[in-house]
């Protein structure tokens, strides 16, 4: 089937950029030697969509079964006797003979999950393991921390689905928009001036091949964007971010407002060199760049700073996630404290900052208040002097308290996901506009073969 869309939109082709029937084999060729590559890329998206289906069906039916039976072996056997042949019950089954026939003194329990993990890498399924791991060893509340993990994992689900559905919108118009530019590049081959065909000219005809090789490229690019992990896009853990953090901190002012200086005085330099030679343009272009250089320290530490405080509104909404499940067992310092084990890199200099004070001042509000001071960031403030309130507050007000934090804190996570899927998918609008820059490529060519064509046909007559 594929080869018979294939070969048509080969002929289409044929009659609408007028090939000779040497490029229309050329193109041909190209373009049956590409249908495997883009089978792989759908193959791919299809692998890839499941997969984030299978974990979905997953964290519901678990976490429903363990609200149930309150014990996960219980649970997994009953996910397993619900599921729907396929990969993940696969695994599952696999997980579940693992916790039956193994005897030693191993974590049985840990292990076996770890194995649906390493198959299915999502911090939610992490997050949902560690938990029930945690409520079956200790003990705790259950109700509560499920509806939490619920109403996150639909709101997770929902931003990937959404995420999906704007970039299949995105793939058609790019699909449309290379159509639309192959239309256009055939309009000025039918140009009703003096019975002038500029197909023939070698020229036209190449670049019809290279045309159509970028087009390609462009629908490559374009499917890449589709066939993505959607499991490998849930949360921020990017490590990178611990090194740019450390250099923040680090930052000489002083230092650094001498390096402005020098360059600045070399800078100036320059500028009064091409104004001495009578360059005016390149000596205005020099005294901005005077001012830059002048500058350049507020410049950088201001960029530093925008991109770490994106960073972390992306990252501390999932560490507070871990947080609000401690609490539902164990007091605020001591949540801490175990957060330390998964904490986002960008977070984890000022927690553990965070939870050395706690231990010298246990109830002062000063180390929440320290907390993540030094980039101002509203919802964080907010959400440290909650875990205070709650760490002092009354039984009776806390069970309320950490109801707002959870409820702020999905809006939180929320926000900075869509945000986060967004700027991953912007990508897609400058593909949109790519075959237009091919098109106008093809275009100048023809027009300017098309003018010599009538050019010579003028002077000849």
């Amino acid at each position: 089937m594929i080869y018979l869309v294939v070969l048509s939109a080969l002929y289409a082709l044929h009659l609408l950029l007028k090939l000779h029937w040497i490029t229309t084999v050329v193109i041909g060729g190209f373009l049956l030697l590409r249908i495997s590559g883009h089978r792989k890329w759908y193959k791919k998206k299809i692998v890839y969509e499941r997969k984030f289906e299978e974990v979905s069906e997953y964290l519901d039916m678990l976490l429903y079964a363990f609200v149930k039976e309150e014990k996960v072996e219980r649970a997994l056997v009953n996910v397993d006797a619900a599921m729907v042949d396929g990969p993940m019950r696969g695994v599952l089954q696999k997980a579940i003979d693992h916790m039956h026939m193994t005897f030693d003194e191993t974590d049985v329990m840990r292990d076996s999950l770890q194995m649906i993990e390493r198959e299915y890498a999502c911090s939610r399924i992490k997050n949902v393991h560690d938990f029930i791991v945690h409520v079956e060893i200790y003990g705790g509340a259950i109700e509560r921390p499920v509806e939490l993990l619920l109403a996150d994992k639909k709101r997770w689900e929902q931003r990937i689905c959404g995420s999906m559905k704007e970039r299949r919108k995105m793939f058609v118009d790019i699909v449309m928009s290379i159509a639309a530019s192959l239309l256009i590049c055939g309009m000025i081959l039918y140009l009703p001036v003096m019975e002038i065909d500029i197909s023939k000219n070698l020229i036209s005809q190449v670049l019809t091949i290279v045309v159509v090789i970028l087009d390609d490229l462009i629908f490559t690019r374009a499917q890449k964007y589709l066939a993505i992990d959607w499991l490998a896009l849930d949360g921020h853990t990017d490590e990178a971010d611990a090194k740019k953090i450390e250099e923040y901190y680090r930052y000489d002012e002083r230092k650094e407002k001498r390096l402005s200086v020098v360059l600045a005085v070399v800078t100036a330099a320059g500028a009064a060199a091409a104004y001495y030679f009578g360059y005016q343009l390149m000596t205005a272009a020099a005294l901005l760049l005077v001012a830059l250089m002048a500058n350049q320290h507020r410049v950088g530490r201001a960029v530093a700073r925008k991109t770490l405080v994106r960073s972390i509104k992306c990252a501390f909404p999932g560490w507070l996630m871990d947080i609000v499940l401690l609490l539902q067992s164990e007091n605020v310092q001591v949540a801490l404290q175990k957060s330390q084990e998964h904490v986002p890199p960008v977070l984890r200099r000022d927690l553990d900052i965070l939870v050395g004070q706690l231990e010298m001042e246990p109830e002062s509000v000063l180390p929440y208040h320290r907390f993540l001071k030094s980039f101002q960031i509203p919802e964080v403030h907010s959400a440290m002097s909650m875990l205070f309130s709650v760490s002092m507050g009354n039984s009776g007000r806390a069970d309320r308290q950490i109801g707002e934090l959870i409820d702020r804190n999905l809006e939180m996570l929320d926000v900075a996901e869509k945000g986060r899927l967004k700027n991953l998918s912007s990508g897609m609008y400058l593909l949109f506009l790519a075959p237009v820059l091919t098109a106008s490529l093809k275009l100048l060519v023809d027009m300017a073969v098309f003018m010599m064509t009538f050019l010579s046909g003028a002077g000849l007559g």
